[in-house]
């Protein structure tokens, strides 16, 4: 490596410079510095005239737009349908009907339901004597209780509505 350095140090001693090569080397560099930051400005004006020439492009297309709007706007019948359509307008001797598709319709099957699946054998009757007979059968409540309060306090570890609790055990209905 020591040798390599020596060769350059050897070659750069061997070049000989003129005072003419001196003069316009300097010359050269002086321009360059003298050139640089009209360049720079140069190309900095140039990506600003870009960019506002990208804004008035924009600007103009949004005038465009306006006008259509405007044009529109003088338009009687686009008028009348606008009136109509945001504000319910009617022309005199037309009758105003407003349908509101607020029920969402349950998505029909193309399944046919198996009929031993769908039939449930009750007796309507028996059930409707049954309450009839529970509801005369039991005892009144207390004069002093209140209606509407519940008589037992409820325990927090056994509350229906906590969904960590376990769950109730399930009661047996007479049939």
């Amino acid at each position: 490596m020591k040798g390599w350095i020596d060769d350059v140090g050897t070659w750069a001693s061997s070049l000989r410079f003129s005072g003419f090569t001196v003069v316009v080397v300097v010359l050269v560099l002086a321009g360059i510095a003298i050139v640089s930051p009209s360049l720079s400005t140069f190309v900095q004006q140039r990506r600003e005239i870009a960019e506002l020439r990208e804004s008035v492009r924009q600007s103009q297309e949004a005038v465009n737009e306006i006008d259509a709007e405007r044009a529109k706007w003088k338009d009687p019948v686009y008028v009348r349908s606008q009136a109509r359509d945001r504000l319910f307008y009617v022309m005199p001797g037309e009758t105003q009907v407003n349908v509101i598709d607020d029920i969402v319709m349950p998505i029909e099957s193309d399944e046919e339901p198996d009929p031993e699946l769908s039939r449930i054998p009750t007796n309507w009757a028996r059930n409707l004597s049954a309450s009839f007979l529970s509801a005369g059968t039991t005892d009144a409540p207390p004069a002093d209780a209140p209606t509407g309060a519940d008589p037992a306090p409820t325990d927090p570890s056994t509350d229906p509505a906590d969904p960590e609790s376990p769950p109730a055990p399930a009661e047996e209905t007479p049939q």
